[in-house]
C-alpha cells in the first residue's frame, strides 16, 4: 500500500467506511420495501414506462373474455368496426397494388373488418407478410396480439424496431424481422443469424400508444373493470329477482304421536304441484314460507355504471340501445365527439392499409401506388337517421 493510501485510510477511514454502509443501507431497503420496482426493472422491457409482459398479458386476457362473455363488450367492438369501416374499403391504384389487395389468399377488403376489431381490442395489430420468391407476391397473415411478449427496438431509438418474439408450443418461441430490417430488392433476409434464408417480415401497428411504450393499448382497458362491475350487477339482481319468488310449505302437525312425523315426511316427500288441493284436519296447518328480500329499485345504480362504460368508451347512452336516455336533437349534438373519434380511426385504419401494401411492394423489389379511403362515417349517420347531416355544426370528416 502507497503511502497516501495509507494515510488517507488512517484519516478517513471511518468516514468512508460509514458512507459505504449507508449506501448498502439504503439500496437494501430499495430492494426489500415496498418500492422495490422504483428504480429496478426487467431488462427485456424496451423502456422504463412500458408496462411489464405480465400485466399487459392479463389485460389482454381479460378483454378478450370480456368480449367473449359481456354482449356489452362485443357491441362496443362491433360499433367501432361498423362506424369505421362501414360498407368496406374505396381503394384506388395501380396494378401490383390492386393484384395484392384482391389476391385469393390476402382478400384485404375482407380483413380490414377484423384488423379494425382487433385494434379496437388489443390496441395493436401485428401483420405478417410473406413473400413468394416465384412471383414477388406477398401473403397477409395476422398474429393476436397477446401471443407477441418482446419487441426488441433500437437501443438509440425506441420507435424503430427490429424484431418481435412470439410464443409458441417449442420452448424458444419464434422471431419475427421488423420491416425495418428489410433487405434490398431481391436480397433474401438473414433474420435468425444462422444462415438460413426467411421471405417473411412482421409489420405492428399501435393506437392508444403512450409516450416511452411500444404496445398500444386497448379502447376497453378504461372500461374493463365497469364491465366486469356491471356483470357481477345483473347477476347479483337475476339471482335477487329468482329468490324472491321462491317459496317452501311448511306443515305442521299438532300433538304428533311417535312415528307420525316420519310418515307424514314419507307422505310429502313429492312436493304438491300447483293447483292441486290438499285436504287435512286440525292437527295439520299448511303455511307457504318465502324469503323477505328487500330488493329496492336500483334502475340508477345500473345507469350510472352504464354511464360510466359509455363514457369510456366514448360513445353516449344511445348508441348503446338506450334511446330514453335523449331526446333525437340531444342525440344529434352527443354524437359529434363521437364521429370526431370514428374519423380519426378511419384515418388511421386507411394509413394502415396503405403501409401494407406500400411494404409488401417493397418487400418485392417494386413500388405501388394506392390510395383507401372509407365513406364518410358523418354521412353514414346522416343515412341512418333518415336525413342530410348537418355540416354547418360538423363539419366535414
Amino acid at each position: 500500500m502507497k503511502l497516501a493510501d495509507r494515510f488517507v485510510q488512517h484519516v478517513f477511514g471511518r468516514q468512508i467506511a460509514h458512507l459505504v454502509d449507508e449506501r448498502v443501507r439504503q439500496a437494501a431497503q430499495v430492494l426489500d420495501g415496498g418500492g422495490q420496482e422504483r428504480y429496478w426493472h426487467d431488462l427485456t422491457r424496451p423502456s422504463y414506462l412500458a408496462r411489464p409482459w405480465h400485466e399487459h398479458r392479463d389485460l389482454l386476457e381479460r378483454i378478450r373474455r370480456a368480449c367473449d362473455r359481456n354482449p356489452l363488450a362485443a357491441r362496443l367492438v362491433g360499433l367501432t368496426t361498423d362506424f369505421v369501416v362501414g360498407s368496406g374499403a374505396q381503394v384506388e391504384g395501380d396494378g401490383w397494388a390492386m393484384a395484392f389487395w384482391n389476391h385469393p389468399q390476402n382478400r384485404i377488403d375482407r380483413r380490414v373488418y377484423r384488423w379494425c376489431d382487433e385494434l379496437t381490442r388489443a390496441g395493436e395489430l401485428f401483420i405478417v407478410l410473406s413473400r413468394n420468391m416465384a412471383d414477388g407476391m406477398s401473403y397477409v397473415r395476422e398474429v393476436p396480439a397477446y401471443l407477441i411478449d418482446r419487441i426488441e427496438t433500437d437501443p438509440d431509438d425506441l420507435e424503430r424496431e427490429l424484431r418481435y418474439h412470439q410464443l409458441t408450443d417449442e420452448m424458444e418461441g419464434r422471431w419475427w424481422p421488423a420491416s425495418a430490417t428489410r433487405p434490398a430488392a431481391g436480397e433474401a433476409l438473414n433474420a435468425l443469424g444462422d444462415g438460413t434464408e426467411t421471405a417473411q417480415v412482421m409489420l405492428h401497428y399501435t393506437i392508444n400508444r403512450p409516450i416511452g411504450d411500444v404496445r398500444g393499448t386497448s379502447d376497453l382497458a378504461q372500461v374493463l373493470d365497469w364491465l366486469e362491475r356491471y356483470d357481477l350487477w345483473l347477476e347479483d339482481r337475476v339471482r335477487i329477482n329468482r329468490y324472491k319468488g321462491a317459496y317452501l310449505w311448511h306443515v305442521r302437525v299438532n300433538g304428533a304421536m311417535p312415528g307420525q312425523l316420519e310418515a307424514k315426511r314419507a307422505q310429502y316427500s313429492r312436493v304438491p304441484t300447483s293447483g292441486s288441493i290438499i285436504v287435512t284436519d286440525g292437527a295439520e296447518e299448511w303455511t307457504a314460507v318465502s324469503p323477505h328480500i328487500e330488493a329496492d329499485d336500483v334502475e340508477a345504480d345500473g345507469k350510472a355504471i352504464r354511464l360510466m362504460i359509455a363514457a369510456g368508451a366514448g360513445v353516449p347512452l344511445h348508441f348503446l340501445a338506450e334511446g330514453e336516455s335523449a331526446t333525437r336533437a340531444t342525440a344529434r349534438e352527443m354524437g359529434t365527439a363521437t364521429f370526431r373519434h370514428f374519423a380519426h380511426r378511419q384515418m388511421i385504419l386507411a394509413t394502415l392499409c396503405e403501409e401494407v401494401v406500400r411494404t409488401a411492394a417493397q418487400w418485392a423489389g417494386r413500388t405501388a401506388e394506392i390510395r383507401v379511403r372509407f365513406e364518410s362515417v358523418l354521412a353514414e349517420a346522416g343515412r341512418v337517421e333518415g336525413a342530410e347531416p348537418e355540416r354547418r355544426d360538423h363539419g366535414a370528416f
